[in-house]
């Protein structure tokens, strides 16, 4: 393909492209909140009980009260784009994929298991506690959502490998490994801290207009945590393309990917000049949250078509177009559409009921603030 992604494939697999792109988008930015936050807490929580639970560090507090809301925001955003690949890539997606029945089925139980272990953290037996029994309920949370990422970059990278599935089955093996697993896995992981720190930039932005006591080191370490991740990912980004002979630099140089490289780059650079910003006046924090938040947005979008291009690359899409066509044509979009304005209405209303009863929170002395 000489034209940039996704123009130059038919209609019907242009748009599906562009449907899972975007619902992916939306997917991986809840996904890194989870990641990245549940990582943290981890790391904070084996600290002392100030540090881990009290006012001393807002960070976790504001991450420990809502991780359990972005989790379910980024297990359901992760429904429109396990639809749409499946449209997509069919065979080598989910075919492929019932046949992994008992492995893959496994993050089922284990995503329920972290679900549980994020309440448990923030409730008051947590607080409670030391820090050796909260630091195991946050590492087995943590641990949780490292082995369902770990399981996707697994069954993503063997869906490439067509001529491996009749061995790979035949073995009865539960686990597949290449040496590019582990720095792809690291581009998405490492690359989830700057989501994090942009999206919690924000959060206690907000709660220091409503009078909480937010101090500047706070907002300090996101910045720095949002620079460790970018030079992180980045790393993890050169280790792949090294390991898999240019095939990252390619997809992003290539005709398909050139301009949307443009704007990665640019969403990187957008990122360091923010957090720098914010690292030297973390007390006005607007105008780097938003640009940082521009910059994540074209940063993910960037790395989500590159992700793509490497898999079209590697498949046989164009057996495939005959299909979409297909699945363009049947009816139902009117009842899609439907259903998602009416989940969006919802997700906002449930929002809106949450923003009230913060305003109602403001009306107390920063002391009094529960998070």
């Amino acid at each position: 393909m000489d034209a940039p992604f996704p123009f130059g494939f038919p209609t019907a697999t242009a748009f599906y492209l562009t449907l899972y792109v975007l619902t992916l988008v939306v997917h991986v930015v809840f996904m890194n909140y989870v990641v990245a936050g549940t990582a943290y807490l981890a790391w904070r929580s084996w600290r002392g009980p100030v540090a881990a639970g009290g006012a001393g560090d807002p960070i976790a507090e504001v991450l420990r009260d809502w991780m359990p809301f972005a989790l379910s925001a980024a297990i359901t955003a992760g429904v429109a784009p396990l639809l749409f690949v499946q449209i997509l890539y069919q065979r080598p997606f989910y075919t492929a994929n019932q046949l992994l029945f008992h492995r893959w089925m496994a993050i089922l139980p284990v995503l329920i298991v972290g679900f549980y272990l994020l309440y448990l953290l923030k409730s008051g037996y947590a607080r409670r506690c030391g820090p050796l029994p909260r630091g195991l309920i946050a590492l087995g949370a943590a641990a949780c959502f490292l082995f369902t990422g770990w399981s996707w970059t697994e069954n993503h990278l063997l869906s490439l490998r067509e001529s491996s599935w009749p061995r790979f089955y035949e073995s009865g093996r539960m686990m597949h490994y290449e040496a590019a697993l582990l720095p792809r896995l690291g581009v998405w992981m490492i690359g989830s801290l700057p989501t994090m720190a942009m999206l919690v930039g924000w959060q206690l932005h907000g709660l220091r207009r409503r009078g909480a006591a937010i101090e500047s080191p706070a907002l300090r370490r996101l910045a720095w945590l949002a620079l460790v991740g970018i030079a992180g990912s980045a790393t993890m980004c050169v280790t792949h393309d090294t390991i898999s002979e240019g095939g990252l630099k390619d997809a992003l140089l290539g005709p398909m990917g050139r301009p949307w490289a443009v704007l990665l780059a640019a969403g990187v650079a957008m990122q360091i000049v923010a957090w720098a910003a914010l690292l030297r006046r973390p007390e006005s924090c607007t105008v780097p949250l938003s640009l940082a938040a521009a910059g994540v947005l074209l940063s993910i979008l960037g790395m989500s078509i590159a992700r793509e291009i490497l898999r079209i690359r590697a498949l046989s899409v164009d057996r495939l177009f005959q299909q979409h066509e297909i699945a363009m044509g049947v009816g139902g979009w009117w009842l899609f559409v439907l259903l998602a304005i009416v989940n969006i209405g919802v997700i906002a209303w449930a929002m809106t009921l949450v923003r009230r009863g913060l305003r109602t929170a403001g009306d107390r002395t920063p002391q009094e603030f529960t998070w």
